[in-house]
């Protein structure tokens, strides 16, 4: 029985990290798993997503290393 909850569980947190589930469903999957919510929300939590991208943004009105004008007007 715990190896059929171990690979439940396994398959609980692939869904999360591809991006199937989001959190609230993954640790509540795993709640039903047989996991407690801190330690499910701390595992989910602390595992990597493969759909979450960083996108950093930049002032428009700082200097450009390009060069490139990208529409702000100039003053002088």
């Amino acid at each position: 029985m715990s190896e059929l909850n171990a690979t439940a569980c396994l398959e609980e947190v692939v869904a999360y990290i591809r991006g199937d589930t989001n959190l609230t469903e993954a640790t509540s999957a795993l709640y039903r798993l047989g996991m407690d919510k801190k330690s499910a929300g701390k595992v989910l939590r602390d595992t990597p997503r493969n759909n979450i991208y960083n996108f950093s943004t930049k002032s428009r009105l700082g200097s450009d290393p390009s060069g490139e004008n990208v529409g702000d007007i100039e003053t002088d």
